[in-house]
């Protein structure tokens, strides 16, 4: 037992990143699907709220991120993209973020293809405009001007779906998964509490702790934390996406680097030299 402990404390440490590197990518390739993730409250409240709207109703989502935060923001997009489509809800895409615009476009043309939603019917992706502020405060009055077009360049004058949404009042639900500013507090500033439009959405880790105020004061029907809280999502959805994988290779691979702590500490109290001993 000691020979093999010593073998093991001087094992070349790149067969450890082997062995984390394995951990990470296994759940990837393959769902494992781990026990222990159950939806936390406000990721349950904003599922319930969607369940709970009509078929037809009007949803719009921004993707307010970039590619640095692609991976913990674009699997809560599309869980909630996915949700609408299979509600039959009719959605509106856009960003505030230039360097999100073909990322958004991606993850909506992904899951309406999916799903077997029809452009200008179902949904429509509006696209970047630059203004931040200006854009939100514009589309308070009239969405039309702000967005002569959609990304495809077709007037949304002769976009069946738009003839009925002029204005953000329009909306029954917006959302914002947002990576910053301009983001998800941005959005509620200058456009859902001024206009009493219902408000949803998701931020990265680092983000939660300020947009917990605004579950608390009620501004968000519910919230969608990080890749744990998209994981959760996809938990309530009933479907193993990018998220859940994730939050599978978090956890096998932190199973993993505690296993190995164990063992070393283990290996160091067999194999030590008594005091005195040379």
């Amino acid at each position: 037992m000691r020979e093999l402990f010593e073998k093991l404390l001087k094992m070349d440490r790149r067969w450890i990143f082997l062995l984390v590197g394995i951990a990470l990518m296994v759940p990837i390739l393959k769902p494992l699907k781990l026990p222990g993730l159950k939806a936390s409250t406000p990721v349950q409240d904003l599922y319930t709220y969607i369940e709970g709207l009509p078929e037809g109703s009007k949803v719009l989502i921004s993707f307010d991120f970039d590619p640095a935060s692609k991976p913990e923001l674009e699997p809560m997009g599309a869980a909630i993209v996915r949700h609408c489509m299979r509600k039959k809800l009719k959605v509106v895409a856009m960003t505030l973020w230039v360097t999100g615009a073909s990322l958004a476009q991606r993850v909506v043309e992904s899951e309406a293809t999916a799903a077997g939603a029809k452009y200008g019917e179902d949904y429509v992706y509006l696209g970047w405009k630059p203004g931040n502020v200006a854009v939100i405060t514009g589309m308070r009055e009239d969405i039309h001007v702000v967005f002569p077009k959609d990304s495809k360049q077709t007037d949304l004058s002769k976009i069946p779906m738009m003839q009925d949404i002029r204005r953000l009042r329009d909306f029954d639900l917006a959302f914002s998964f947002a990576a910053g500013s301009p983001g998800l507090d941005t959005w509620i500033a200058y456009g859902a509490d001024k206009e009493k439009v219902k408000m949803g959405g998701g931020s990265t880790a680092v983000n939660v702790p300020s947009m917990a105020v605004f579950v608390q004061s009620g501004q968000l029907v519910g919230f969608i934390g990080a890749l744990r809280g998209a994981a959760e999502y996809e938990l309530l959805m009933n479907f193993s996406g990018t998220a859940t994988r994730g939050m599978d290779g978090i956890a096998l691979g932190s199973y993993l680097v505690a296993a190995l702590i164990i063992l070393a500490n283990i290996g160091y109290w067999l194999t030590r030299k008594p005091k005195g001993v040379a």
